[in-house]
């Protein structure tokens, strides 16, 4: 700030009249910029760190999943082609007692069942039988941009459904590294951006605290409130269980039992503003 002498009253006073220097828009854009840059900053590294962290992860997964897929439905349609055989060969040897032909087939339903069910406890599996049976038997992979940039991103958040995990030694191994880097990182770009919306609030508010937690509780319950009923009239699930989800997620949870089921990066901004509203709560508290 430049001082500047002048004004007769002043000048005989013998102390300088300070001049307020006015700043062009390049210096305040600049000035801007130097005081956003390491909130922003922090905020690409962790966008650049989930994205890079999805690419590596399908990467590693998708061929595993593709061979496991492979795997069981050779297995699948060895059981049902041997099912099929051995109900044929039933019905010949059987013929001609009805209640021999009945008792022989429901023992072959349960052996068949139950290999169905030891054969399906693997995820990949799980998902065919899904697949199978509600998208008409068109296979969706586990492994997609989409869900792999929510996985690593629920991981270093942490929310972690637990819906999608690595299913290799080496995506298991990385998974390690990955979250012990990831997790200190957002948690870090979380905390800086808290402490610089809640120095922002709590000026707005006159530094008035108390007024400024009631406005906040007000906006985590009705966040969490308005995220479930926004949820529950996308997926068509109940209020109730919109209304779960939403808490679950924002408070990092995440047990996994509600799979996200919207657009992925509209999930991963419910979770960050979701969480961000958390951390501000947590910075004053």
């Amino acid at each position: 700030m430049a001082r500047k002498a002048g004004g007769l009253a002043a000048i005989m006073s013998g102390q300088p009249v300070v001049v307020v220097k006015k700043r062009s828009v390049f210096w305040r854009l600049r000035h801007l910029t130097r005081q956003g840059g390491l909130h922003v900053g922090l905020i690409l590294v962790c966008i650049l760190y989930v994205h890079v962290g999805a690419l590596f992860f399908m990467y590693i997964e998708s061929p595993e999943e593709e061979r496991i897929h492979r795997k069981v439905s050779k297995k699948f349609d060895s059981l049902r082609h041997e099912f099929l055989m051995d109900i044929e060969r039933v019905k010949l040897e059987d013929a001609p007692d009805e209640w021999r032909v009945n008792a022989s087939v429901s023992r072959l339903i349960d052996d068949y069942s139950k290999h169905i069910f030891l054969l399906f406890k693997d995820p990949v599996a799980a998902n065919m039988f899904d697949c199978l049976f509600y998208s008409r038997a068109n296979y969706t992979p586990l492994w997609t941009t989409d869900s792999s940039l929510l996985f690593t991103a629920t991981t270093i958040i942490p929310v972690g459904y637990g819906y999608i995990a690595p299913l290799t030694s080496t995506g298991r191994l990385v998974l390690c590294i990955y979250a012990a880097c990831g997790i200190p990182l957002a948690l870090v770009m979380m905390s800086d951006v808290g402490k610089f919306f809640a120095d922002a609030f709590v000026k707005f508010f006159h530094e008035n605290i108390t007024a400024f937690m009631v406005v906040l509780l007000f906006l985590l319950v009705a966040y969490s409130l308005i995220g479930g009923i926004a949820y529950s009239n996308v997926t068509g699930v109940s209020m109730i269980e919109g209304i779960y989800f939403s808490t679950i997620t924002i408070f990092t949870i995440g047990y996994g039992d509600i799979s996200p089921a919207v657009p992925i990066y509209v999930i991963i901004i419910f979770i960050v503003f979701g969480v961000a509203l958390v951390t501000i709560a947590s910075e004053l508290t």
